[in-house]
């Protein structure tokens, strides 16, 4: 059997993100009865000195984080992060949609919590369920800044997948990180279970 390409695998990797992906915008149309659409232009696999650049660069010390671990056949934390004029724009239009033209801050960050939770589950789930990895989840919390999922960086021996999403509803426009810390060992059982799905559908 001819060995399978990181080519290959990125491919598959990303067909399970876009579905989950696709589920997510489905979840936030019903949400808010608009239109929202959901693309990934770009995913890639970090290393933790990565990692450290691309927050940097994206989201600044102050940004809107979302933050779910998991444990299962992977194990670490997912998290939602938008700089705070993209949260803005986001909770803004998704607020609009659903007829509340002037959100009290309490509302705005239980939307924030709700994009997220419908997110990263989607995108999770997606891959377990593709890939038959079994996931479960911790509660959701939320910070004004990456030093919970950093400390997880830090305190395992960890890979990250790294996913630029763009939110596109009526007239707003917002992008986000989707960031994927996962410890080596549950990162190892993602390569198998791609590899595996792939070989399955060569026949």
């Amino acid at each position: 059997m001819p060995e399978i390409s990181l080519d290959s695998r990125m491919d598959l990797l990303n067909e399970c993100i876009n579905i989950g992906l696709g589920r997510a915008a489905e979840a936030l149309n019903r949400m808010c009865d608009s239109h929202v659409k959901l693309s990934a232009p770009e995913i890639r696999i970090m290393s933790r000195p990565s990692l450290t650049a691309a927050t940097a660069d994206r989201c600044p010390a102050i940004c809107e984080g979302v933050f779910l671990p998991f444990f299962g056949s992977m194990r670490g934390m997912t998290a939602l992060a938008f700089a705070h004029a993209d949260a803005a724009a986001l909770v803004t239009g998704l607020t609009e949609a659903m007829g509340i033209p002037d959100p009290s801050p309490q509302m705005r960050e239980d939307t924030l919590r709700e994009v997220g939770n419908v997110v990263l589950v989607g995108v999770l789930g997606a891959m377990g369920a593709m890939l038959g990895l079994h996931v479960s989840y911790q509660p959701l919390s939320t910070a004004n800044n990456l030093g919970p999922l950093l400390a997880v960086a830090d305190a395992l021996c960890s890979v990250t997948l790294y996913v630029r999403a763009h939110f596109a509803l009526a007239r707003y426009l917002a992008t986000g990180d989707i960031l994927v810390v996962m410890a080596q060992d549950g990162f190892d059982a993602l390569t198998t279970a791609l590899d595996a799905k792939i070989r399955e559908q060569l026949g």
